[in-house]
C-alpha cells in the first residue's frame, strides 16, 4: 500500500490540469498513488488525463457533473494510503511538497493535518490588475500565512478557513471521520471546522510549498454571494444561533457586504438582529437593509452586555480584540463569521 493517496476532482480542467499533474508526478517523494476523480467533465480534460502514462494515477469517471463535495467524497472512499495529500486542479506544488509534509507529521504524532504558506498568482494580465487579485494577495494570503502552530490554528478556524485545503496532508483515519459534504462552495471548510470542533489538531508549515492560481473562472469568482450567504452559516450554525438563545440582543459588527449577506443569512433562518454596527462615521446613524447602524461605541453604554457577530474580513482581528478588551468571551459572546 503507498504512504499517501493524492485526492484530486476536476470539472472542465482542460486550461490548467496538466501542469497540476505534472508537479505531483515530480515529487521527490514518490510513494503515493494518484486519485483522480474527473466529476462529469465535457472537455477534454478526461484525455490530458489519460496521456499521462503513470501507473501512480487512479481515474475515475463521472458521467454527470456531482459537484466538489460529492466528487471528494467518492475519491476519499478509494483512498488506501495512510496519509491524503489534496491537491487542486489548477494550482502548482513544489516538489518537496509531500517530503516536508510526511516527515511534519512523522515528527509530530500529535498534528492531525498539516498544510504550508502559499502564494497566489495571476493566470493573466487582466487578473493580475484586477481588484480581486489584489485583496488575495494583500488579504488572504496574509491571512493564511500568518498562522502556523495548532494552538493560533484552533482559534483561527472558528474564525475563516486557516487552512488552505489544497496545501494539506492530513491522517487519513482522521480525515474519514467527516469526509465531504455537498456544499456549493465551502466543503473544505466544513470539514476543517468540524475536526477542529471535534479536538483535532492542525497546523502550517512555514513554507511556501503551494502556488495557488488565480483565474477569472474559479469557483471563488463564481459563487462568492453564494459562500456568505448560505455555506458559512449551515457551518456556523451552532455557535451562530447559541448567541440568540434567552432573547438576547445581537448586532453585526460590519455594515458592508459582508454584514449584508449575512444579515439576509439571519433572516431567512428567523433570526432578527437589533441592528449593525460600524466604525465608518459616514454609516453611523444610517439605515441598512432595514437595520440601524451604531458606533462601536455603544457597547460601552450598554448594561447588559448584547452579543456580537462579526462580519468585516479585514477588520475582524481588531474587532476581536477590541471586544476581548471589553471582557467578551469568543464564542460565549461573539462569533466571527469570516
Amino acid at each position: 500500500m503507498p504512504e499517501i493517496s493524492v485526492l484530486m476532482s476536476v470539472y472542465n480542467g482542460e486550461e490548467f490540469i496538466g501542469e497540476s499533474i505534472e508537479s505531483i508526478l515530480n515529487q521527490t517523494y514518490d510513494d503515493f498513488e494518484f486519485i483522480i476523480v474527473n466529476d462529469g467533465s465535457t472537455d477534454r480534460t478526461r484525455e490530458i488525463i489519460e496521456s499521462y502514462n503513470d501507473s501512480r494515477i487512479r481515474l475515475f469517471d463521472f458521467e454527470q457533473n456531482q459537484g466538489v463535495g460529492p466528487a471528494l467524497d467518492f475519491g476519499l472512499s478509494k483512498v488506501n494510503g495512510k496519509y491524503i495529500a489534496k491537491a487542486d486542479s489548477d494550482d502548482i506544488f513544489e516538489p518537496i511538497r509531500f517530503m516536508e509534509q510526511k516527515k511534519f507529521l512523522e515528527n509530530n504524532p500529535d498534528i492531525d493535518i498539516v498544510g504550508s504558506f502559499i502564494e497566489f498568482f495571476p493566470h493573466n494580465n487582466k487578473v493580475k490588475k484586477s481588484q480581486r487579485y489584489r485583496t488575495f494577495k494583500s488579504i488572504i494570503e496574509k491571512e493564511i500565512n500568518s498562522v502556523v502552530h495548532w494552538q493560533a490554528m484552533r482559534e483561527r478556524l472558528y474564525w475563516y478557513c486557516s487552512l488552505t485545503h489544497t496545501t494539506i496532508m492530513g491522517k487519513s483515519k482522521v480525515i474519514k471521520k467527516v469526509g465531504y459534504e455537498d456544499f456549493p462552495m465551502g466543503t473544505d471548510y466544513n470539514l476543517f471546522y468540524k475536526l477542529n470542533k471535534m479536538g483535532y489538531k492542525m497546523a502550517n508549515i512555514d513554507k511556501v510549498l503551494v502556488k495557488m492560481r488565480v483565474s477569472s473562472t474559479s469557483i471563488t469568482a463564481r459563487n462568492n454571494d453564494l459562500f456568505f450567504r448560505k455555506s458559512l452559516y449551515r457551518i456556523k450554525k451552532e455557535e451562530i444561533n447559541n448567541l440568540f438563545e434567552e432573547n438576547n440582543e445581537v448586532y453585526v459588527w460590519g455594515a458592508g457586504s459582508m454584514g449584508q449577506n449575512l444579515l439576509y443569512a439571519l433572516n431567512i433562518n428567523n433570526l432578527n438582529i437589533k441592528g449593525f454596527i460600524d466604525s465608518d462615521k459616514k454609516k453611523q446613524d444610517t439605515i441598512i437593509k432595514g437595520k440601524k447602524v451604531f458606533s462601536p461605541e455603544l457597547l460601552k453604554e450598554t448594561e447588559k452586555k448584547p452579543k456580537i457577530l462579526v462580519a468585516s474580513q479585514p477588520g475582524k482581528f481588531e474587532i476581536a480584540e477590541y471586544l476581548k478588551d471589553l471582557g467578551y468571551n469568543h464564542l460565549d459572546d461573539f462569533v466571527v463569521y469570516y
